[in-house]
């Protein structure tokens, strides 16, 4: 080979959430070489980048990109480290509910998705991602608030649940105390020294190598080619459908842009008497039999994302339902253009606005929200968790094997079938574990 060629049994590109959680698994088998491309820097997020007080994703974050929209000034940002979006979110880690695994594949029993999580969660403590619940005294003055006042009109779900319900639901953390515990310092570390893996950051990759469209030998970076027996691609939804988008793959027809599922939210703001006390970003949420989940943020996130201007403290009240994307192709990355939320969606998000409203004007937050300062957001904005364009069952296997497309794979929420009641990231981590060892026990 050249210096400008390298080669490898399987090159996944992405050392995120996923990306992490595949190299260590799949680098177990000596005879197996392995290559891990990163578009960040090489140098890991430090504890000043991982307090969980900070939401390190403003315009000029050393470990983010950010994607443009159609929606008024809006962008997603997305992880850009070793380590992912694991390394730049607000820490949150909540199983999806049972029930969200009715429709997909029958190789995925819950049996081996519950025992994926428990690999990362404990079951519900501890775990690989040192999994914990927000504690009492951390809740802050408006999840206490907000707890009360659900406490007495739904279901709460006991800290010892591994499990989720419909009602409040404290968060689950992936940390070590305040900092956030990243999917690279679960997985990758420990692989670092193995002969057979190559990491390798600040290597952003273009596009995929295809023979005859119909075969992916390889991937093409800005500063040289890996070929490989199969390409994994784990860049996160986005960052997948760039690369698919920009490579001649006859089992995607030419596509221009690719269908995707975000979760539109309506947000319910409101001005804080007293500044709040300093602590996770969210502590506390509450799912709905509709499909809701009313998120309680304990502050403006102008006190959590540097350069953002304050608008005030905020309720979001969120459809899990899939409300339609399409990322569209760009020189570089891909743009988010949305669909309207389905009528049953944005019937489910006005009325829990409302709700959220009375809630806000209750003595529970007497002393908390400034009075006649709670409003209600004219649109949706969204949540930054698009996820499905390549699903199981339908573009992909049951392992994430692309249909139609010989020596490519994706494990990454691109190929989530369904969406779920909380938030994708424990999911999309736990879809890369199972993955992972099927993978590393048949290889």
């Amino acid at each position: 080979m050249s210096a400008d060629v390298m080669s490898a049994d399987v090159v996944i590109v992405g050392a995120g959430s996923a990306g992490c959680v595949l190299a260590e698994k799949l680098s177990r088998a000596p005879g197996r070489h392995v290559v891990l491309l990163e578009r960040g820097p090489g140098r890991w997020p430090g504890p000043e980048e991982r307090d969980l007080r900070r939401l390190p994703i403003g315009d000029h974050a050393p470990y983010a990109v950010r994607h443009t929209t159609d929606l008024d000034g809006l962008t997603a940002a997305r992880g850009c480290a070793i380590g992912g979006s694991s390394a730049v979110n607000g820490g949150y880690f909540l199983r999806w509910h049972p029930e969200d695994f009715a429709d997909w594949p029958d190789s995925w029993g819950l049996d081996a998705i519950d025992a994926a999580y428990s690999e990362l969660d404990g079951g519900g403590g501890g775990g690989t991602m040192s999994v914990s619940p927000v504690s009492d005294d951390e809740l802050g003055d408006a999840g206490r608030a907000f707890e009360r006042y659900w406490s007495a009109r739904t279901a709460v779900r006991s800290l010892r649940d591994r499990w989720p319900v419909v009602g409040v639901n404290r968060v689950l953390g992936n940390r070590s105390g305040m900092l956030r515990r990243t999917a690279a310092e679960a997985y990758l570390d420990q692989a670092l020294d193995r002969p057979n893996l190559r990491v390798v950051p600040d290597c952003e990759v273009r596009r995929l190598e295809v023979a005859g469209r119909r075969r992916v030998t390889g991937v093409h970076t800005e500063r040289f080619t890996v070929r490989a027996g199969e390409v994994v691609l784990a860049g996160g939804t986005l960052g997948t459908a760039q690369l698919l988008l920009a490579s001649d793959l006859e089992s995607l027809g030419g596509a221009a842009f690719l269908a995707a599922g975000e979760h539109r939210g309506l947000a319910v703001s409101y001005r804080r008497k007293e500044p709040a006390e300093p602590g996770m970003v969210l502590p506390t949420v509450l799912h709905t039999d509709d499909g809701l989940e009313i998120r309680c943020y304990r502050d403006d996130f102008a006190t959590y994302i540097d350069g953002l201007p304050r608008s005030g403290s905020m309720v979001e009240v969120t459809a899990m339902h899939r409300s339609p994307v399409r990322l569209v192709a760009g020189d570089e990355r891909v743009r988010l253009e949305f669909g309207e939320p389905s009528a049953e969606a944005a019937a489910a998000m006005r009325a829990g606005a409302d709700e959220v409203v009375e809630m806000l004007h209750s003595s529970e937050f007497a002393g908390i929200v400034v009075p006649d300062s709670v409003s209600v957001a004219a649109v949706p904005g969204f949540s930054q968790h698009a996820w499905g364009t390549m699903p199981m069952g339908v573009r992909t296997d049951a392992l994430g094997a692309v249909h139609g497309t010989e020596g490519l794979r994706i494990v990454d929420g691109s190929i989530l079938p369904t969406g779920g009641r909380s938030g994708p990231h424990a999911t999309i981590m736990m879809v890369a574990v199972h993955i992972g060892n099927r993978l590393s026990d048949t290889g």
